[in-house]
C-alpha cells in the first residue's frame, strides 16, 4: 500500500506556513516495509531521535513438574514468610545456582510459591498441578538492559532446573518491545482521530494537566503505549536507564518518551514465535508489524474521507524505520544484587532521622553526634525489652535479617539450629519415608 501527501495540511506550494496551531507534517511515502520522506526543504519538520531501542520485559514459561524435595523446601519457607516472628520471617530464603530469593508469605492464581530477586520473579506450581506450567517466570527489565537475551536464559533454565523437571523449551508468555526518544513534534496535540489502529480503545492519560501518555488496545492479544518516560523516571528513579540514555546522546534537557508495545503468547503463536531462539530474529519483524499494519499515527488531509489513505507523521516514520540492530557492547555490565537502596535513599532521604536529633539535641559535630544518638537508641531500646523482648542489640540483628533477606545480599542462618528449617524439613521428611511412615 501507498501513502502519499503532496503538501501537508498548513504548508502552501510554496512553503510557507499557514499558521494552523497543531503541528504540521512533511510529505511521505510508505510502500511495504521500504519507507521514505519527500518533503520539500523549506516546510515544518520535526527532529526526533531514538536513543535506545529494546526488549522492556519478558514472560517466560517452563513445563514440567517440581520436584518432591523443593515442594518440601518451598512449603517450609513459606510457612516461615508467614510467621509472626522476625527472625523466622528473615529465613524465608532459597540459594539457586549462586542467587538468593526472597520466598513470599503467599503465592500467585494458579502458583502456590513465589520466589524473587532484583532479577527473577518465579511462580511456581505446586506438586502433581495439572493447570499450570511448572513456572512461570518474568525477567526484569533492568537485567533485559545489562544483560544479553540468551546468557539470561541460560541463566534462567540452570535455575528452573534445580527447582523440577523441566520437559521443554521455555516458552514465551508475553513480550514487550520499545523504543526511546526524544522529539520536537507536539505528541501532545495528537487527536483520537489522527491514530489508524485495528484496536477499539484509546485513553489518554495526564497528571496535573500535562499530558503524559497514550494507552491503546489495553488487555489485548497485542497493545501499545505512548508514554513520557522523563515523568515516569521522577517518581521512580532508573539510574542505569539515564545513564544508557547520556551515553546514546541525551542532552538531560528535553523529555524522554518510550513507545512501547505489548505482545501475548496467543498472537505470537499465529507468528510462529514460540520460544526465545525464535524471538531474537523476529524482533525486527514484530516492530514493523507493529508500526505499520497494527498502528500508524498519521496526518489528516481535509480532501480526503479516506483515513487508510492519510500520510504518516515524521516522528511516526522514525518509529518505522527504529533500529533493530544487536547493542550487546551496552548490555555487559553488572546487575546489582537485591532491591538495595541507592546512595540517595539512604544518605539523603535516610539521614533525616539523624540531623532531626542532632537538631533536638543541639549537636553540630556529627562524630559526636553518631555517638550520642547510638547511645541514645541503645537506652531507649533497652528500655523497651521488657515490653517488646528486644535490647538493642537484638533489635538491630532482627532488622538487619530482614533487610538482607529483602536485599537478597546475603543468607541468614538460623541461630538456634545447626540446619536451616527447609533443609530440616526435607530431611525429616526423607527419615518418615524411611521408616515407613
Amino acid at each position: 500500500m501507498t501513502y502519499t501527501n503532496q503538501f501537508p495540511k498548513g504548508c502552501c506550494e510554496d512553503g510557507a506556513n499557514s499558521g494552523s496551531p497543531r503541528p504540521q507534517q512533511s510529505t511521505l511515502i510508505v510502500q511495504g516495509t521500504e519507507l521514505s520522506n519527500t518533503v520539500p526543504s523549506n516546510c515544518n519538520t520535526y527532529n526526533t531521535q531514538i536513543l535506545r531501542t529494546a526488549i522492556d520485559s519478558l514472560y517466560l514459561s517452563f513445563q514440567g513438574d517440581l520436584s518432591e524435595e523443593s515442594s518440601i523446601k518451598l512449603t517450609e519457607l513459606k510457612s516461615l514468610a508467614q510467621s509472626d516472628i522476625s527472625e523466622r520471617v528473615a529465613l524465608a530464603q532459597i540459594e539457586l545456582a549462586d542467587q538468593l530469593f526472597k520466598v513470599h508469605e503467599r503465592g500467585s492464581k494458579l502458583f502456590s510459591f513465589v520466589i524473587q530477586n532484583n532479577s527473577y520473579r518465579i511462580s511456581l506450581a505446586k506438586l502433581g498441578a495439572l493447570r499450570a506450567p511448572l513456572a512461570y517466570v518474568q525477567i526484569s527489565s533492568e537485567l533485559l538492559t545489562k544483560k544479553p537475551l540468551l546468557d539470561i536464559v541460560t541463566e534462567l533454565s540452570t535455575i528452573i532446573n534445580l527447582l523440577g523437571n523441566v520437559s521443554e523449551e521455555a516458552a514465551i508468555s508475553r513480550v514487550d518491545l520499545c523504543a526511546d526518544f526524544t522529539t520536537d513534534y507536539h505528541l501532545f496535540d495528537i487527536e483520537d482521530s489522527d491514530w489508524v489502529t485495528r484496536a477499539d480503545d484509546i485513553q489518554n492519560h495526564s497528571n496535573k494537566r500535562r499530558y503524559t501518555g497514550t494507552t491503546i488496545g489495553a488487555g489485548g492479544d497485542v497493545s501499545a503505549r505512548l508514554y513520557n518516560k522523563t515523568v515516569e523516571m521522577q517518581k521512580k528513579p532508573r539510574l542505569y536507564l539515564q545513564d544508557l540514555h547520556r551515553l546514546m546522546g541525551w542532552d538531560e534537557k528535553r523529555d524522554i518518551w518510550r513507545l512501547e508495545f505489548q505482545f501475548k503468547r496467543d498472537f505470537l503463536r499465529e507468528l510462529d514465535i514460540r520460544y526465545v531462539s525464535d524471538l531474537e530474529s523476529s524482533l525486527a519483524g514484530l516492530w514493523q508489524y507493529a508500526t505499520v499494519k497494527w498502528l500508524r499515527h498519521t496526518i489528516p488531509n481535509d480532501f480526503d474521507s479516506t483515513q487508510s489513505r492519510w500520510p504518516v507523521s515524521e516522528w511516526w516514520l522514525s518509529m518505522q524505520t527504529a533500529d533493530w540492530g544487536e547493542g550487546e557492547a551496552l548490555s555487559r555490565k553488572p546487575l546489582d544484587k537485591g532491591h538495595i537502596p541507592s546512595d540517595r535513599t539512604l544518605f539523603v532521604n535516610g539521614i533525616s532521622g539523624f540531623t532531626s536529633f542532632m537538631a533536638r539535641e543541639g549537636v553540630l559535630d556529627p562524630y559526636e553526634a553518631i555517638t550520642a544518638y547510638l547511645s541514645a537508641a541503645k537506652q531507649y531500646h533497652d528500655n523497651r525489652e521488657h515490653i517488646t523482648g528486644l535490647g538493642f542489640f537484638d533489635y538491630i540483628s532482627q532488622k538487619v535479617a530482614l533487610k538482607m533477606r529483602e536485599f537478597g545480599t546475603h543468607k541468614n542462618i538460623s541461630q538456634d539450629s545447626d540446619s536451616h528449617p527447609a533443609d530440616k524439613a526435607v530431611a525429616d521428611a526423607y527419615r518418615k519415608y524411611s521408616d515407613g511412615e
